[in-house]
């Protein structure tokens, strides 16, 4: 999978829109304001080497994606590890589980949002 790859289906969810609050070589996938995928768009940075992607997951699942790929996966620093993991694309981590785990980010965010800002929410008073 290829970096373009990886920004085109995250902005693909319902909704998502592309943003750069902390400039031009990290770009965040957001819904409803908060983000679910953060993907550096260069290959050096604050989540490693090497093209990756931060995804938001339960930190059950955080720890089973470390144990299960100790070389691919990482903390997500500074965002908070329990609840993010650095994924390295290219890696043991095959397209279709990235792909899934950029789907779980997704829905773990949009399950905290207020509903009015879910994807899909009708606007208030219509």
């Amino acid at each position: 999978m290829t970096r373009e790859e990886l920004i085109r289906a995250a902005l693909a969810y319902d909704e998502a829109t592309e943003d750069y609050p902390f400039g031009d070589d990290l770009l965040t996938v957001k819904v409803g304001g908060r983000v679910f995928a953060w993907i550096p768009l260069t290959d050096s940075g604050w989540l490693g080497s090497g093209c990756r992607v931060a995804i938001k997951a339960p930190p059950a699942t955080i720890l089973e994606l470390h144990a299960a790929y100790p070389d691919d996966v990482s903390g997500a620093r500074p965002l908070a590890e329990r609840h993010w993991a650095a994924v390295r694309i290219g890696g043991l981590v095959g397209d279709d589980e990235i792909l899934d785990l950029i789907g779980l980010s997704y829905s773990c965010v949009v399950a905290g949002l207020p509903r009015r800002r879910r994807p899909g929410a009708d606007p208030v008073g219509s």
